[in-house]
């Protein structure tokens, strides 16, 4: 979300929106004087954003290029990833370089009220089409998991198409009520520095914008946790029931494939918690100190200045725009189809180099025989391809 133009309260002692605007875009007020942000602070900054740009374009860039080009990774699931990867992808293009641009400006807005209207709108756009693509990720995954059998009758690719138009029309409303004025004059500039002055609207976004999506994924979440331990019990159980009944060959085959079962729940939901984690700790502290500074600024009031620094520059400015960086990373690393398509595409790319490279058709073809010929195995067991198809 809009960082410094969200939060329009102050770790200093700020009494209007503007003045708050002002200490935590980086000028804090000392005695009078306005202390502006140090060279390192700037340098610093803008160097881990720039970082963030490469990978976040590289990364969701890469995890589009797949989507489209790989048959094998066209199923419903996906899309919602590929949603996903479009939204960090298009706020790390045209979101992240009004932020490097409004640093190294020393926090100070030059480019008119239209084009901080137009950042503001595409920054709340973006993040909040992101999050509603993690909620819909984390409800795809539990009504998989949930019920595998009559997933992909519930899940086509329709349902899927509206359900990711529903999801960007949200983000496109809940963006353009930035717009609407009432009483609060809402998006302005004042002493260039631009920031949202409307106490109701960023109330209101915090809420819908971040805090029902969480709330969204935990429950998911939490259902995925128990329903894996269900399953674990009843394969326990059923193996107890076949080694009571003296079955040598059937208990051989219920112990491997209640160990494989298990094994696949578990790493499922180790998976879901990293992903759960991870967006917890680049949004959870933002909009937190957002409510703090809306509704009891005084919190802030008397922080010492390495303090509101430290709190600025890590929660505002760095942890919620890495999230776009860390989500294909995230996503694509515990894929089983992503990494071998992944795999695949850069072997291709050192035999293209090396002369040898025919065609980029080849490795979607590769790739479906080696999952084909892998769960054809006599040795595999029904739950690895399961995870495999799963990506997880």
């Amino acid at each position: 979300m809009q960082a410094d133009t969200i939060i329009n309260n102050s770790f200093t002692s700020s009494s209007t929106p503007h003045e708050a605007a002002q200490n935590l875009s980086g000028n804090a007020s000392s005695g009078g004087e306005t202390i502006g942000p140090s060279n390192t602070e700037i340098i610093s900054q803008v160097i881990i954003l720039l970082v963030v740009l490469i990978i976040s374009v590289g990364g969701n860039g890469l995890v589009c290029f797949l989507v489209f080009t790989v048959k094998q990774l066209q199923i419903p699931t996906n899309y919602f990833i590929l949603s996903l990867a479009m939204a960090d992808f298009l706020f790390a293009v045209m979101c992240l370089p009004f932020r490097i641009v409004n640093i190294l400006q020393n926090y100070h807005w030059t480019l008119g009220l239209a084009a901080c209207k137009f950042w503001i709108w595409l920054d709340l756009l973006f993040c909040s089409a992101s999050i509603a693509n993690l909620a819909a990720i984390s409800v795809d995954r539990y009504l998989k998991i949930a019920s595998p059998l009559t997933y992909d009758i519930r899940m086509t690719s329709v349902r899927v198409v509206l359900t990711l138009i529903a999801l960007w029309g949200y983000s496109v409303c809940l963006a353009s009520l930035s717009f609407v004025q009432g009483e609060a004059p809402g998006i302005i500039v004042v002493r260039q520095t631009c920031y949202i002055d409307n106490k109701i609207f960023l109330t209101v976004i915090s809420v819908i914008g971040f805090f029902a999506p969480f709330l969204i994924m935990v429950l998911m979440y939490c259902f995925v946790f128990k329903m894996a331990l269900a399953q674990a019990k009843e394969m326990f159980r059923r193996h107890e029931t076949l080694y009571a009944g003296n079955k040598p060959n059937a208990r051989r085959k219920s112990t491997r494939m209640s160990a494989g079962t298990i094994f696949f729940e578990v790493k499922a939901t180790k998976t879901l918690i990293i992903l759960l984690s991870v967006f917890c700790v680049c949004w959870s502290p933002f909009f937190v100190m957002t409510l703090l500074s809306l509704h009891s600024p005084e919190v802030y009031r008397g922080l010492p200045r390495w303090l509101s620094v430290l709190l600025k520059v890590m929660f505002v400015h760095l942890l919620p725009n890495c999230n776009s960086a860390f989500n294909p990373i995230i996503y694509t690393i515990y894929n089983h189809q992503f990494r071998k398509a992944t795999e695949k595409l850069f072997k291709h790319y050192r035999r293209a180099r090396s002369g040898s490279f025919t065609s980029f058709s080849e490795p979607l073809t590769e790739l479906r025989r080696s999952n084909h010929a892998a769960c054809s195995r006599p040795s595999q067991t029904t739950s690895s391809c399961m995870r495999e198809e799963s990506g997880i």
